[in-house]
């Protein structure tokens, strides 16, 4: 069958009440699940409310809960989606992520760390960001359905819907705490991502007063021609809505718009600039609001070892800026027997990455002059260097920006490469 039904429950969390709210969601699954629904969607944090850097401590009853929320799922053969404070202490060193979780039948179990935290109610002081957009596919009877999650503030950046729209899904699940103050933003942000992309989505938003805060309701469902097949009134309320998985093809028939990037994707040559044109760039993107991230090195053969660090190093700002030592410069550190490659080759090939925004290429042993001249907000090299003998670093500093030191995840360089052969 090509339909399933969907449920919303938008109601006013009780903040830091981690059981009381638990009633609520049980109640509420329940009902959900007699009139037919197969999937379950949740405000975001619905079981603590906004947290403050003093409630980190409620991310401890976040295991118990989700057991709980395993048992509710298989018990009434329904998909539950909804936001929960996530202690990641094994892998991240104790940092706290906003993580939306879908828990099924049969063992289901999928999530999604929020990308974009929302730094006016300081989230980004309690939260650590996720860096991974999620697509993936659950079993609905004799077929499966695509989903992607965003969480609240992720819906005002459309190319992280796009991206996951693009893996081949059919309905984005959207989990949010949004004030009343902006609910039109929210309503019109998420009619916009379902028009644009040609896809089913769902948002479930508090209401009411949380501490301080008012939050707005406005809880969609949206088809993919823009058409609203339910909306919450204000108060605690479940909606319900029948999708018909075959209509995101048929409106993609009439016309398509919800393609990857095609013939405006940016060119690999197009990011190789000159020293005054990258000053001209840097100051237009920094008029614009944007963090710059610098690093600089050879890479003569680019292995896995620079890619992971780049990517690392871009997750620091808006965009990164490479510096690459010229064949003149790499001679005068490496020896006469390098580089491998000559400077517009590496040039071509970093430029090419995704991670890469610029390159520019420096003639002198090290990028002071680079740095001096763009300042960037973020400056990166690997954890073996001492933050004392980065060049640049105090110009950076001086100028209120950060000094990042990241690790190689893979032990390996052009030097071992060529050893090997």
């Amino acid at each position: 069958m090509s339909t399933f039904k969907i449920g919303i429950f938008q109601f006013t969390p009780i903040k830091k009440d981690v059981q009381a709210n638990w009633k609520k969601i049980e109640s509420a699954t329940f009902k959900a699940a007699r009139a037919g629904a197969e999937l379950f969607l949740l405000p975001e944090l619905w079981a603590t409310g906004p947290l403050s850097e003093t409630d980190k401590y409620l991310a401890h009853e976040i295991p118990e809960l989700l057991y709980k929320l395993k048992i509710l799922a298989e018990t009434n053969r329904i998909h539950i989606v909804g936001t929960l404070p996530e202690l990641d202490i094994e892998n991240s060193g104790e940092r706290l992520f906003n993580t939306t979780y879908l828990i099924g039948p049969d063992s289901t179990f999928h999530k999604y760390r929020k990308i974009h935290l929302f730094g006016p109610m300081k989230e980004d002081h309690i939260f650590s960001p996720g860096t991974d957009p999620v697509a993936f596919w659950i079993p609905i009877r004799e077929t499966e359905l695509g989903l992607g999650l965003i969480t609240c503030f992720d819906l005002r950046f459309p190319e992280l819907v796009r991206h996951i729209v693009c893996q081949g899904v059919d309905l984005i699940l959207l989990s949010a705490l949004w004030p009343v103050n902006r609910v039109h933003h929210l309503q019109i942000l998420m009619e916009s991502r379902a028009i644009e992309n040609q896809c089913f989505l769902a948002g479930a938003n508090a209401w009411g007063m949380i501490g301080s805060t008012e939050f707005g309701g406005g809880s969609e469902i949206i088809g993919p021609r823009g058409d609203i097949l339910a909306r919450a009134c204000n108060g605690e309320t479940i909606i319900l809505a029948e999708l018909d998985m075959n209509e995101v093809h048929s409106t993609r028939q009439d016309f398509f718009t919800a393609h990857a990037p095609r013939s405006w994707w940016p060119k690999a040559n197009i990011k190789i600039l000159d020293l005054p044109s990258l000053n001209i760039a840097v100051k237009r993107r920094r008029k614009a609001g944007q963090k710059m991230v610098f690093t600089n090195g050879c890479f003569d053969l680019l292995h896995a070892g620079h890619v992971s660090y780049l990517e690392s190093a871009r997750h620091l700002g808006d965009y990164l800026v490479v510096g690459l030592n010229s064949d003149k410069s790499v001679r005068k550190i490496k020896g006469q027997g390098r580089p491998v490659n000559s400077e517009a080759m590496r040039a071509q090939v970093l430029a090419g990455l995704a991670a890469v925004d610029y390159v520019v290429i420096f003639h002198d042993t090290t990028p002071l002059n680079i740095i001096q001249n763009i300042v960037p907000d973020v400056l990166v090299k690997g954890a073996d260097w001492k933050e004392k003998n980065i060049v640049g670093a105090e110009t950076v500093k001086d100028a209120g920006g950060l000094v990042a030191r990241i690790p190689f995840v893979h032990d390996i360089s052009t030097s071992l490469i060529l050893k090997s052969n």
